[in-house]
């Protein structure tokens, strides 16, 4: 029995026969167009011969090396498309080669698809020397409005170009703002505490000597000039005020760089030794070991250092007067996670736990002859290059420590 598909080949062959006769005599009748009529009918039922026998062939498969790249785009579309959702601005930075913008955050934050056109100078150095154990701080111009403030930090990475550094640029203006807003608060109410307790018998003390000067009694204008010098005395004290509020206000950018924490704990010794030590304040001062170098800035930890060291030497004078115990303080370092640690105590009274909130507070102190801008301006120094001071929790019958954490 023949098939269906071999009687349709047969049928379609024969209409072909017949379509190319048809052609012949329609050209011999001089009937052109009929002629093409019947050609053009020729050429379809021979092109429907070869579809149907010959079936189209199936694609060929993707060579390995076309599939690995094929893998290897879908992974890099599906890894932009994570970054481009991340709100924080990323930044990749070759050793040689410009600023690129890696995420969508970025690209809005320069204008730019890709090469950060004219990156700023402070960029470019911020990310060139930032480590990775630290964060630094640089200001951003922001379109049209205020430039702004970026927390950066820095990961070191290696690509198939060789190692470069990705920066992120966390917006922390808004915190900064906060944070400032809060310290001006803080320090005016300070401020308004210290001079008005200062300036009400200051006018108080003028008034009764303006009235006794007016008498012109002699025994009354004794009394006047006695109250005039206690005018004076406490008028160079409220201006030593304003000074130490003017020296806390004024310390300088961070400079930071690679420092030995052991001879920062050498140098920070023998400055303690011609303060404190004639007046029989015993120093222990422990090099790590072995010694460890981190990115800082010397003078501003120094200034910290000796602010703390002077605070314990008077704490433990003060605590061992009887004699009962020598004055003794303990600077030391060690590591601590990414970084360091910096700890100074005494084994003065320590700090009465009611306070321990207030003592880093510009002008707080308990003692007589204190200024109060001692702790605050070490914390100042500390924080200003990124790092925190914290006084430990107290420990039964031990004195004070503060840990400077880098």
């Amino acid at each position: 029995m023949v098939s269906r598909r071999r009687l349709t080949r047969i049928a379609a062959l024969l209409g072909v026969a017949a379509a190319g006769g048809l052609a012949v005599l329609a050209l011999r009748a001089e009937l052109p167009a009929n002629a093409l009529l019947a050609s053009l009918a020729a050429i379809a039922a021979g092109l429907w011969l070869v579809t149907r026998d010959e079936p189209a062939p199936a694609p060929a498969p993707p060579a390995e090396g076309d599939a690995v790249r094929l893998d290897q785009e879908r992974e890099r579309r599906t890894l932009q498309a994570y970054l481009d959702q991340t709100p924080t601005p990323l930044v990749l930075a070759p050793l040689v080669g410009p600023l690129t913008a890696v995420n969508r955050a970025a690209r809005r934050l320069f204008h730019t698809d890709g090469v950060l056109p004219d990156p700023s100078p402070e960029l470019a150095e911020a990310i060139a020397t930032a480590s990775p154990e630290t964060r630094r701080t640089v200001r951003l111009a922001s379109g049209d409005g205020p430039p702004r403030t970026y927390a950066l930090s820095v990961a070191e990475v290696t690509g198939g170009g060789g190692p470069v550094r990705l920066a992120a640029l966390t917006d922390i203006e808004a915190e900064i703002q906060a944070a400032e807003a809060a310290a001006l608060k803080e320090l005016l109410q300070v401020l308004s505490h210290e001079i008005m307790n200062s300036l009400t018998p200051l006018a108080s003390l003028a008034q009764s000597a303006a009235e006794l000067l007016e008498e012109g009694e002699r025994q009354d204008v004794a009394t006047a000039r006695e109250s005039v010098a206690v005018i004076a005395r406490r008028t160079d004290g409220l201006h030593r005020f304003v000074e130490a509020y003017r020296q806390l206000a004024r310390l300088p950018a961070p400079q930071p760089r690679l420092v030995s924490l052991g001879d920062l704990i050498d140098e920070a010794a023998r400055l303690f030794e011609t303060r404190w030590g004639a007046r029989g304040v015993a120093l222990e001062a422990v090099r790590p070991r072995p010694d460890i170098r981190i990115r800082l800035d010397p003078d501003l930890t120094a200034q910290a250092l000796i602010s703390l060291l002077a605070n314990a030497a008077q704490a433990a004078l003060a605590n061992t007067a009887d004699g009962t115990a020598p004055p003794t303080v303990r600077l030391s370092a060690r590591p601590a996670g990414e970084g360091a640690a910096i700890v100074v105590e005494d084994n003065g009274a320590g700090v009465d736990p009611a306070r321990a909130g207030e003592i880093f507070k510009p002008f707080f102190t308990t003692k007589p002859e204190g200024s109060g801008i001692g702790l605050s301006l070490a914390r100042q120094a500390v924080v200003s290059q990124g790092g925190q001071l914290v006084l430990d929790p107290p420990r039964a019958g031990e004195g004070a420590r503060f840990t400077i954490a880098l």
